[in-house]
C-alpha cells in the first residue's frame, strides 16, 4: 500500500468541516438531555402533585434541579447521548441502569441532607416509573424529528470490500437511527466515482478522508499486512474507527471485547444457562400478566361472548403444541375457524397447487378459507393468542418467545434450529413475531427464534414487548 493521503469527500451531505463531528454531536446530545430532562421534570411534578391531592403538601421541586445535570453528566460519560452506534437494547439498558443509579444518588442525598423536607417514597417510585417509560419512549420522536430535518447522526465512511461495505451500508440505511450515515467508500474494487447501494466510492483502501471523524473498517483490511501499522497510518486521522470482525451472520447481541494479554477476544455470554437469569425472567412475566389482570379479564370475556354470537361456535380453541423440553401441551387460543376445518384445509389443497405450495413452505395460507369473520380481525390484531396469558400463568409460555409450533411444523425444522428452541418455553410473542410475522415465514423463525434463545436478556425482552404492540396497532405481517 502507498503512504495514506486525504481524499475529499463529494456527496449528497452537509458541507464538511473540521469541527463538523464535534457541532453534531453536541446538537444531538442538546436535543436528547433536553427531552430527557423534560421528561425527568413532567414525572417529579406530577408525583408531586399527587402527594398534594392525597395529602395537601404544597408541590416542590427544588431537589429536582440537582437530578437534571447529575443525569446529564451520567449520560455523556456512559454515551447514552448522542448514543450513535447503539442498538435499542443496548440503549435501553444503559438509561435504564443510568436511571437507578440517578434517583439512587438523589435518595442519598436527600437522606443525609439536613433542615430540608424529604420527598414522599410516592414521588421517588412514580417519578422513577414515569421516567423509566417515557425517557425512552420520547427519544424516538425527537431522532425522527431531527432525522427528517437532516441533523441526525454523523456522517461515516466505510473501507473494505464491496461485500463488506454493501452490508454495513444495508444495516445502516435500514436502521437510521443508529446515527451512523454512511457517505462514503474506501475500497479496491471499484473505482472512484463508482457507487455501491448509493453510497459513492471515494478512493482505495490506502486512502483517507480529511472531512469525516468515524470510520467503519473490517479487521482484515489491511490483507494480511500489520493492523497496527495501517491503523497509524491511514486510520489514526479518524476520531473513532469501528472494527468489524469477519461474522457475517446476524449472531451474537451481547459480544463485549476483551484484552487478554496481547490478544484481543470476544466474550459472548449465555443468559439462559443463568438460573437467577432464568428465575427473574419467569418473576417478570407472572408480575406483568398480574399487574395488568384489569385489563385483559374483561377483554377475554368480551371476545369470547362476541365468538358466540357472530360466529356461534365454541370460543376457545385447544390443540397441541411443542413446548419447553419437546413437551407437548396445549395453548388456549381463540377459535378463529370454522368447525371440521382440517378437512376443509385437505380438500382445499387437493383442488389448488399454488396454495399447497404455500401450505408447504410457510404452514399458513394468506387468505385461509377456513378463518371466520371474527377470525380475520382476531388474527389482524393478533387478539387470538390473549388466552395465552393463562398458560403463561401455569407455566407452559412466557410473554416472549419462539413460536409453539404444532408437530409437523416442529419437525420442518433442522436440528440446530429445534435443539435451542427446546431450552426455553414458547411465547406468546416473540422476535420472529415483531419481525415481520407470517411475511418471513419459516426461515425468519429459525433465524430470529434462534437468534433470540442465543442473546436472551431482560432487556430485549422488553424491546420485544413494545415492539408487540406497535406491531399490533399496525397490522403488519399477520394473517
Amino acid at each position: 500500500m502507498q503512504s495514506g493521503r486525504s481524499t475529499e469527500i463529494d456527496c449528497a451531505m452537509p458541507a464538511f468541516r473540521k469541527n463538523f463531528f464535534l457541532l453534531r454531536q453536541m446538537l444531538n446530545t442538546a436535543a436528547l438531555c433536553i427531552s430527557d430532562s423534560l421528561v425527568l421534570l413532567a414525572g417529579l411534578y406530577l408525583g408531586n402533585w399527587i402527594i398534594f391531592l392525597i395529602h395537601g403538601i404544597p408541590v416542590s421541586i427544588h431537589y429536582a434541579l440537582a437530578v437534571i445535570p447529575v443525569w446529564c453528566a451520567g449520560a455523556v460519560i456512559i454515551r447514552v447521548v448522542p448514543a450513535w452506534g447503539l442498538g435499542a437494547v443496548e440503549e435501553l439498558r444503559r438509561t435504564q441502569l443510568l436511571l437507578l443509579a440517578v434517583f439512587a444518588l438523589a435518595g442519598i442525598a436527600v437522606f443525609f441532607s439536613r433542615g430540608a423536607v424529604p420527598p414522599s417514597r410516592i414521588v421517588y417510585l412514580f417519578s422513577y416509573l414515569f421516567s423509566a417509560f417515557f425517557i425512552p419512549l420520547v427519544r424516538i420522536p425527537v431522532k425522527k424529528l431531527l432525522l427528517t430535518a437532516g441533523e441526525w447522526g454523523c456522517p461515516t465512511v466505510l473501507y473494505g470490500n464491496t461485500r463488506q461495505a454493501s452490508g454495513v451500508i444495508e444495516t445502516f440505511q435500514k436502521n437510521p437511527l443508529l446515527g451512523y450515515t454512511p457517505c462514503g467508500v474506501f475500497t479496491n474494487d471499484l473505482s472512484a466515482g463508482a457507487f455501491i447501494l448509493g453510497v459513492p466510492v471515494l478512493g482505495r483502501l490506502e486512502d483517507r478522508s480529511a472531512a469525516v471523524s468515524v470510520a467503519i473498517v473490517p479487521v482484515a483490511f489491511a490483507e494480511g499486512l500489520s493492523l497496527s501499522e495501517e491503523f497509524d497510518r491511514i486510520l489514526s486521522g479518524y476520531q473513532r474507527v469501528v472494527l468489524l470482525p469477519d461474522i457475517k451472520e446476524d449472531v451474537f447481541l451481547w459480544a463485549v471485547p476483551r484484552t487478554l494479554g496481547s490478544l484481543i477476544g470476544l466474550e459472548v455470554t449465555s443468559n439462559l444457562l443463568n438460573p437467577v437469569a432464568r428465575i427473574f425472567k419467569r418473576s417478570l412475566d407472572l408480575l406483568l400478566v398480574a399487574v395488568t389482570v384489569p385489563l385483559w379479564v374483561p377483554l377475554l370475556a368480551l371476545i369470547a361472548l362476541l365468538i358466540l354470537l357472530v360466529d356461534r361456535q365454541n370460543p376457545f380453541f385447544l390443540r397441541h403444541r411443542v413446548g419447553k423440553a419437546n413437551r407437548p401441551f396445549c395453548p388456549v387460543k381463540f377459535s378463529t375457524m370454522r368447525t371440521g376445518a382440517e378437512k376443509e384445509l385437505e380438500q382445499t389443497l387437493a383442488a389448488d397447487v399454488a396454495l399447497r405450495h404455500e401450505w408447504t413452505q410457510n404452514c399458513k395460507l394468506r387468505n385461509d378459507p377456513r378463518v371466520t369473520r371474527m377470525g380475520r380481525i382476531l388474527r389482524r390484531t393478533s387478539l387470538d393468542e390473549l388466552p395465552q396469558v393463562l398458560n403463561v400463568l401455569l407455566g407452559q409460555m412466557a410473554l416472549v418467545g419462539p413460536r409453539p409450533l404444532p408437530d409437523y411444523h416442529h419437525e420442518q425444522l433442522t436440528e440446530s434450529v429445534r435443539t435451542p428452541r427446546s431450552r426455553v418455553r414458547p411465547g406468546m410473542t416473540g422476535l420472529w413475531q415483531v419481525s415481520g410475522r407470517s411475511e418471513s415465514g419459516t426461515a425468519g423463525m429459525e433465524k430470529w427464534d434462534t437468534y433470540y434463545v442465543r442473546n436472551w436478556s431482560i432487556w430485549l425482552d422488553i424491546v420485544i414487548l413494545a415492539r408487540t404492540f406497535l406491531t399490533v396497532i399496525k397490522g403488519s405481517g399477520a394473517y
